[in-house]
């Protein structure tokens, strides 16, 4: 035997359980997040649903399916690293709690945003980040709060919305051709 393979079973004798009671324990803390950020996912996917459908916006749920779970595949990534961190630095700051309720503010705003569409209003996430940035008193009041929402045509919106969705389609069919 060779002093090089009996190192290499030393090492691995001793971190293969550490790395396992290190993930048993970034996975017990992740699994409530996962859940909760998963049911906020879904809950978006059908405020888009519907808001195509009011909108009169052909469905493809493929297309749907895939941003969900992109999205969740993204966000797990997310959680699973907070989670790591969390259980290395032996902390009890939450990492996982803060990054779980980031993901949902945003997913919150894309929801908010997929129900107020189909009433001709569309939130303008550059100026609600410009009013966050420029108004940094709490509570949060806003002077120009009429810059958030643009009221808008309802057939404007459903139109933007076909183009955004014929763009894709013209990109996927480059693409495929290229092939």
């Amino acid at each position: 035997m060779s002093t090089k393979y009996i190192v290499t079973q030393i090492a691995s004798g001793t971190l293969i359980p550490i790395m396992m009671t290190f993930l048993e324990k970034s996975l017990t803390t992740m699994v409530p997040w996962l859940i909760t950020m998963f049911t906020v996912v879904v809950a978006d996917l059908a405020a888009g649903l519907w808001k195509c459908y009011k909108l009169d916006i052909p469905i493809r749920f493929s297309r749907a399916f895939r941003e969900t779970f992109g999205k969740c595949v993204v966000y797990f990534a997310f959680v699973l690293m907070a989670c790591c961190i969390n259980t290395a630095a032996n902390s009890d700051f939450g990492w996982a709690k803060w990054l779980t309720m980031f993901i949902i503010l945003f997913e919150v705003g894309s929801m908010i945003s997929n129900f107020l569409k189909p009433h001709g209003i569309n939130l303008s996430m550059n100026a609600f980040i410009k009013a966050i940035l420029t108004h940094s008193a709490l509570p949060f009041s806003c002077p120009n709060a009429d810059e958030l929402l643009e009221k808008e045509d309802v057939d404007k919106i459903r139109q933007e919305e076909l183009e955004k969705l014929k763009k894709e389609e013209a990109w996927k069919e480059e693409k495929l051709s290229e092939e």
